[in-house]
């Protein structure tokens, strides 16, 4: 077999999941090859690490995480004027002064319109002199 078959073949070797012939290929290639041997210890090393079971958190730790936090949040509630002022107050003001830069920014009233009637003057004469 060649090099690139015995490296493909060496998760499975050190799995056990060769045949019996296969098995005994890969065995002798790697005692006479040191470059494949050195491969085969690598991954050997390698497999416990990355596939060794994950640790199971403690209950105790994970109590005093929840208390630690819950006590952050009773700590930090917010009081009912705080509450008021959010909801309530900050868009009331919000919309009052909508209203304020609307009502200054809207042009003034025609005097000779009829009653009842709010029309915007717009005399096309003046509208689109220049001044000197």
């Amino acid at each position: 077999m060649t090099h690139e078959k015995i490296r493909e073949m060496i998760g499975d070797w050190l799995d056990g999941e060769l045949d019996a012939p296969a098995r005994a290929a890969v065995s002798a290639h790697l005692d006479a090859c040191p470059a494949c041997d050195a491969e085969a210890a690598r991954l050997r090393r390698l497999g416990p690490a990355l596939f060794r079971a994950p640790v199971r958190p403690d209950p105790r730790s994970t109590e005093a995480f929840v208390s630690r936090v819950m006590a952050r949040v009773e700590a930090d509630s917010v009081s009912a004027w705080e509450r008021f002022a959010a909801r309530v107050l900050a868009p009331a003001l919000g919309l009052a002064l909508a209203g304020l830069v609307f009502a200054i920014a809207m042009p003034d009233p025609d005097e000779d319109a009829p009653l009842g009637v709010a029309a915007v003057s717009a005399d096309a004469g003046s509208a689109f002199e220049v001044a000197p």
